[in-house]
């Protein structure tokens, strides 16, 4: 897929470009929010910084051209410089997106038809049994229409080969998971092993070394010839985002593990599905990948092959009847057989039936003639929106090559005719989509109006306005908003919706098996929940000190952790001084904690204890300047004293000014409150990103009382200064 794109991309990584990457960064400071800057240089970047990734609204890009045409023009090492002389004259028809690790540049749709040994050929010619129906191929290729060839009777219904599927995680944990897998590596001759990227190829390589004695064949080694890795009787492959392609027929493998699947392979595309909650125009190219992925090991009717599926969001995609309906009926089967074998399963009984699968003599037979039975009762469903989107790609092409050739009056038009389309199919799963679409109108307009056609001004700022009307869960547009002059934008509170994006983001890594949920939601209320010491009189004192510290040592990890399945930016520091745990909501406020179970003295707070709360907000702007905690200058810092006490001591009350109160119990009884809605968005979820239920999400959070500004409005309502002396 990338290999098309690529020559109309520019990758600019942090390792391998650190300077150009750093002077880039410089000259989009200014378009960039300040706590998105500090994450970028941030020196110890969290998992959720790492898969952080934002876009250059185009209205704030156009000015900064020649500023960064400069800049590239000195920059631009031998790695990017063809690239670079692609793009040089048509930055004004690209993207730029950024990540933790990487800028890219490039257009939406690669406009292949301005290359001429491809425009030029007499004949194309695409060769993929997956090649998709909801013009997928089209946008990959920047061809306005390709025509395709009818699929062979019986096809319907028989896929190639047989494949019996494992599922490990739906009976072991991770670490059983992965020890299984060594010992299937052991139990064959040859096995290929699929990752989403290098870290995770490194890392399953260190495993394979520590637990085997099998040669470690790279990706670039059996791309070049597979000779060598089909003579070796103890072999693997470690290959690292690559799904196609590489074909072992017959004897030459016969287990295959797929380790997660890349929902999206670019910067672009992670953008539009975890941002805009645009998923929909890419389940089609993430079901082609899932399918080439299962599909390497089997490559004739005879075949067969065993495939270990590994990691939360394959197993999401797979053991989600709403997608499996999606995938041909041969594989549905397959899967449907699979999960239930994979039920209730100790590791020899994985081993056992791996066994007698790769024997595929007569104890197989029974399994097989299952497979073939209910294969026949399956029938495959068409994606929602495939007609529509398939319908809609040829103005899409179209729209690229007119910006290509900066023709924003007719790019306009095309991106007119899109939307009109897409809404015509009246589908909910579509609206990030469009929303899409209606920014990249008013981004064709407002540089129309840059280029003195000074009518299409109010047409860009009316598209902007569109884009966040039809999609105002998404924080992304809201910033879109302000260019429009009218004010019925619908307002989200952005707090709330990037509260939860994370909240989506974080369901989805929990993935579709309730297991995992359940056991981080149980033991966030058990500590949160865990009762005061009574028998203290039979405790020495080194013993009733252990188990208070153990107490407020679950108490604020158990704190900490509601914060960040709320969706917060949630930390906790062990230092000297530090305060308990802080919640962050946006890069404008701060929820700083000071918890205090009071059991060594209930009734009241004393002067020590508040003295550590009020200078928990200069800590935080510490720790903002340092960049290890990512604020605006002017963000709200609350500083919160979380106590079962109702008294404060007379002196005390100096140091109380600006303090919020929020007595045990009642904090308790919101957590609690906060924690059921959490488990009630989680049964409606739909395992992806989902606008839809975003906005059910937001509306959950305000009737709880549990979003950003109903909690703070909470907070500062109880001031510790109100409460009564002794």
């Amino acid at each position: 897929e990338n290999y098309v794109a690529k020559y109309w991309s520019i990758l600019i990584e942090r390792k391998k470009h650190d300077s150009l990457f750093k002077n880039i960064i410089s000259v989009l400071r200014s378009v960039i929010s300040e706590s998105d800057y500090l994450k970028i240089f941030k020196n110890s970047p969290e998992m959720s910084d790492l898969s952080w990734v934002e876009k250059i609204p185009v209205s704030d890009l156009y000015e900064l051209i020649p500023e960064l045409t400069e800049l590239l023009d000195k920059y631009t090492s031998d790695q990017i410089k063809y690239p670079w002389s692609v793009l040089r004259d048509h930055l004004f028809a690209c993207h730029i997106y950024l990540s933790f690790n990487a800028i890219l540049i490039r257009p939406v749709i690669p406009p292949t038809k301005t290359h001429k040994p491809f425009s030029q050929a007499k004949q194309r010619l695409y060769m993929s049994a997956t090649l998709g129906e909801g013009g997928e191929i089209e946008r990959l290729f920047g061809i306005e229409n390709i025509y395709r060839l009818p699929v062979p009777e019986g096809w319907d219904k028989q896929g190639i080969g047989r494949r019996l599927f494992f599922f490990p995680g739906s009976s072991l944990d991770k670490e059983s998971s992965l020890n299984l897998v060594m010992k299937m590596i052991k139990s064959t001759p040859r096995s290929l092993f699929l990752v989403p990227d290098n870290p995770h190829a490194d890392a399953i390589k260190e495993e394979i070394k520590k637990q085997t004695e099998y040669q470690i064949f790279q990706s670039q080694e059996i791309e070049t010839s597979k000779q060598d890795f089909t003579s070796h009787n103890k072999a693997v492959a470690v290959v690292a985002n690559r799904y196609d392609g590489i074909d072992l027929a017959g004897d030459e493998c016969r287990l295959l593990i797929v380790k997660d699947l890349q929902r999206a392979t670019n910067i672009q595309e992670k953008f539009l599905v975890t941002r805009l909650g645009a998923g929909v125009i890419f389940n089609d190219r993430i079901i082609t990948r899932m399918v080439q992925a299962v599909g390497r090991c089997t490559r004739s009717a005879t075949d067969y092959a065993a495939v270990v599926i590994l990691g939360d969001e394959l197993e999401n995609l797979l053991l989600n009847p709403d997608k499996q309906k999606f995938l041909h009926p041969e594989l549905q089967a397959e899967i449907e057989y699979g999960i239930e074998q994979s039920k209730d399963t100790t590791e020899d009984d994985f081993l056992d039936n791996l066994k007698i699968f790769l024997e595929h003599g007569e104890e197989w037979n029974q399994a097989e003639e299952d497979i073939i039975y209910n294969r026949g009762s399956l029938e495959q469903a068409k994606l929602p929106a495939i007609e529509k989107l398939k319908e809609a790609v040829s103005d899409e092409v179209k729209y690229q090559y007119y910006l290509w050739h900066r023709n924003f009056e007719e790019a306009l038009a095309k991106c007119e005719t899109v939307f009109s389309q897409l809404n015509q199919a009246n589908d909910p799963e579509l609206r990030g989509y469009i929303a899409f679409w209606y920014y990249l109108a008013g981004s064709a307009a407002w540089m129309g109006a840059k280029d003195d056609i000074t009518s299409l001004e109010s047409k860009a700022r009316g598209y902007f306005k569109c884009a966040a009307q039809v999609a105002p869960e998404v924080t992304w547009f809201s910033r879109l908003a302000r260019l429009s002059l009218e004010n019925e934008v619908p307002q989200v509170d952005p707090r709330t919706s990037k509260l939860i994006e994370n909240l989506e983001r974080r369901l989805i890594k929990l993935g579709e098996n309730h297991i995992k949920f359940d056991k981080e939601v149980n033991t966030i209320y058990d500590d949160l929940n865990r009762p005061p010491i009574k028998d203290t009189e039979n405790l020495t004192r080194e013993e009733l000190s252990k188990e208070r510290n153990e107490r407020s040592e679950k108490f604020e990890e158990a704190h900490k952790k509601l914060g960040k399945l709320l969706g917060y930016d949630s930390g906790n520091s062990e230092a000297h001084s530090a305060p308990d745990p802080w919640w962050i909501a946006g890069d404008d406020l701060c929820i700083v904690f000071e918890d205090h179970l009071g059991e060594k003295n209930i009734g009241t707070i004393g002067s020590n204890k508040l003295r550590q709360a009020v200078l928990h907000p200069e800590w935080i702007r510490q720790k903002r300047e340092n960049k290890e905690i990512f604020l605006s200058q002017s963000a709200d810092i609350i500083p919160v004293i979380i106590t079962p006490s109702t008294k404060i001591e007379p002196d005390a009350k100096l140091y109380a000014e600006g303090v919020c109160y929020w007595n045990l119990k009642d904090f308790l009884k919101w957590a609690n409150k906060a924690i059921s809605t959490i488990k009630e968005l989680k049964r409606c979820f739909p395992g992806e990103e989902n606008l839809d239920w975003r906005k059910r999400a937001i509306q959950a959070y305000q009737d709880a009382g549990i979003d950003p500004t109903s909690l703070l409005a909470k907070l500062r309502q109880s001031k510790l200064r109100d409460l009564p002396s002794y």
